[in-house]
C-alpha cells in the first residue's frame, strides 16, 4: 500500500540530520509539532511506501516543488503563498481563494505520484485538495473552525470556517482526535466519524515522581486569546508562589513571547519567578516539560491537547479544565480537573499537588500508565492502517 499523507510537516522533524546535511539547503515546511511525521516514520519502518506532503510560505510561489527521495519516503514541499488576504504579486492573497493555487499544485503532486490512499491532516486545503484527488480520502478533524471562529473572529478564521464545512459536505470518511472533537463535527458529517486519537511518542524512562524542592510549573500555549485563557494561567501561579515561594513557572510557546503581551501582563500584575521562553523548538519544550513538578492546562476548550498527553508521559502530573472540549478525556485521573475560570479552583489543584507527596506519587504514576495505554504510536497506527485497508477497497480517483 503506497500512503499519501498531507499536513503541517517540519522537514526538521521527517528527515534525519543525515539526510539534512546531505542537502545544500532545504524548505522548512511547516508545523508546530512532529505529529504527523511521527506518524510517517511509522509507516516506514512496517515497510510501507509514503509520499508526504506539505507547504512552505516562505517559498518563493513560481519555485518549484521540493522534493527529497529516500527508500519508502518521498517527501514534497510546495510553495505557499506569503499573504492570506493581501495580493502576492499579481496572485490574490491565500485565503481569499481559499489556497486554490496551493491546492492546484498539490494535486498535481498528487496524480504524479499516485498514492494508493490519501490521509489529509486537518479540514481545510490540504484535506480539499485531498478529496479532489479521490472522494475516499481520508480527513482527519483536530479542530472545529466553529469553535475556533468563535474564540477568534478574525475575517481569516471565517474563511477557514467556510473551507472546513465545505470539506465537510464533499468527504466521506472522517476521524477526530477525541470523541469530544467528533461529536462536535458529526452534524456535518454523513458517515461516523471514527475516533483516532493523537500519537504520543513513550520516553524510555520517566523522571522522578517525588516534589522537589524548588517545584517548577510549566504552561504551553501558543495564542495570547481568550480561548487559552493565558491571564488566568498566570494570576493562579501568582496565587500559587505565595503558598510555595520557590516555585518558578516555565512558560513556553508564541503565547509567552518575552516582549510580547505576557511579559506586560506580568510587570503590571507584579507575577514574579516566570520564565518565558517564547516560541520553542518541540524536542526541547519536551525536554522542559519532562523535568517540570506539574503542567498547567488552562485553555476553556481543546479538541485533544497534546501537550497534556505529552506531559503525563514523563509522569508529570497537569491540572487542568473539567469543561475544556476533550481534555477531561484525556487526562482522566492522571491529573486534577477544575474549572479553569476560577483562579482559586487552580490554586487549589496545584497546592494540592505540591502539597501532598502521596497524591502527586499516585498522580504521576497514574499519568504514565494512561499515555503508555491509550495513546501510544503502535495503537494509533494500527486504527489509521485499518482504515486505509477500509478505503482502498473502495478508492476512486479523478483524473
Amino acid at each position: 500500500m503506497y500512503i499519501g499523507v498531507l499536513g503541517a510537516i517540519a522537514t526538521n522533524d521527517l528527515l534525519s540530520e543525515s539526510a539534512r546535511q546531505q542537502l545544500d539547503s532545504y524548505p522548512k515546511g511547516q508545523g508546530w509539532a512532529p505529529l504527523i511525521s511521527n506518524l510517517i516514520h511509522e509507516y516506514l519502518a512496517r515497510g510501507y511506501k509514503v509520499l508526504a506532503i506539505t507547504t512552505d510560505a516562505e517559498m518563493d510561489d513560481n519555485d518549484p516543488p521540493f522534493v527529497y527521495e529516500e527508500g519508502l519516503l518521498t517527501y514534497v514541499v510546495i510553495p505557499s503563498r506569503k499573504h492570506t488576504f493581501r495580493p502576492n504579486g499579481w496572485r490574490l492573497g491565500r485565503t481569499t481563494d481559499f489556497y486554490r493555487y496551493e491546492r492546484s499544485r498539490i494535486l498535481t503532486v498528487l496524480r504524479q505520484y499516485k498514492p494508493d490512499v490519501v490521509h489529509a491532516h486537518w479540514t481545510y486545503e490540504f484535506a480539499l485538495a485531498a478529496l479532489t484527488y479521490t472522494p475516499d480520502a481520508l480527513i482527519t478533524v483536530h479542530d472545529n473552525a466553529q469553535i475556533i471562529y468563535k474564540y477568534v473572529p478574525t475575517l481569516e478564521r471565517y474563511f477557514m470556517l467556510l473551507l472546513a464545512r465545505y470539506v465537510f459536505r464533499k468527504g466521506h470518511w472522517f476521524t477526530a482526535v477525541s470523541p469530544y472533537m467528533a461529536e462536535s463535527v458529526q452534524k456535518w458529517v454523513k458517515l461516523p466519524v471514527t475516533v483516532v486519537p493523537n500519537p504520543v511518542i513513550i520516553p524510555s524512562k520517566q523522571l522522578g515522581s517525588a516534589i522537589p524542592n524548588v517545584p517548577i510549573i510549566s504552561i504551553v500555549v501558543n495564542g495570547w486569546d481568550e480561548r487559552k485563557n493565558c491571564k488566568t494561567a498566570l494570576l493562579a501561579f501568582k496565587g500559587i508562589q505565595k503558598l510555595h515561594p520557590k516555585a518558578v513557572l516555565w512558560a513556553f510557546g508564541t503565547a509567552f513571547d518575552p516582549e510580547a503581551q505576557a511579559a506586560a501582563f506580568c510587570r503590571e500584575h507584579q507575577i514574579q519567578n516566570v520564565v518565558l521562553f517564547g516560541h520553542t523548538h518541540q524536542a526541547r519544550v519536551l525536554e522542559k516539560v519532562g523535568q517540570s513538578t506539574l503542567l498547567l492546562h488552562a485553555s476553556l476548550e481543546e479538541s485533544f491537547g497534546m501537550v497534556l498527553a505529552e506531559a503525563m508521559s514523563y509522569g508529570v502530573p497537569v491540572v487542568a479544565g473539567k469543561n475544556s472540549g476533550a481534555v477531561p478525556w484525556v487526562v482522566e485521573d492522571g491529573g486534577i480537573l477544575v474549572d479553569v475560570t476560577n483562579v482559586e479552583a487552580i490554586i487549589k489543584a496545584a497546592d494540592k499537588l505540591l502539597s501532598d507527596p502521596i497524591v502527586y506519587e499516585k498522580l504521576s504514576t497514574r499519568a504514565a500508565q494512561i499515555i503508555k495505554t491509550r495513546f501510544q504510536m503502535q495503537r494509533v497506527a494500527d486504527k489509521y492502517i485499518a482504515l486505509y485497508d477500509r478505503t482502498n477497497i473502495s478508492i476512486t480517483v479523478n483524473d
